[in-house]
């Protein structure tokens, strides 16, 4: 498997596009790393949202 990869790629950079595969690697690598966090600071932000509303419904209808 390793060899069939390796064999790809140098044929890709004969072809000059190991350029490219790189960059798309790091991208993807970079995607995968930080999904987690920022599906975490979406949940945050709507939480937060939620209390902040909950909130001022609460002091609007107290008045």
């Amino acid at each position: 498997m390793l060899a069939k990869a390796r064999n790809i790629l140098k044929t890709l950079n004969h072809r000059g596009a190991g350029e490219i595969v790189a960059v798309a690697l790091i991208i993807l690598f970079i995607i995968l790393v930080a999904v987690n966090p920022i599906k975490n600071l979406g949940e945050t932000t709507s939480q937060g949202i939620s209390n902040l509303n909950q909130q001022m419904e609460e002091v609007l209808n107290n008045d």
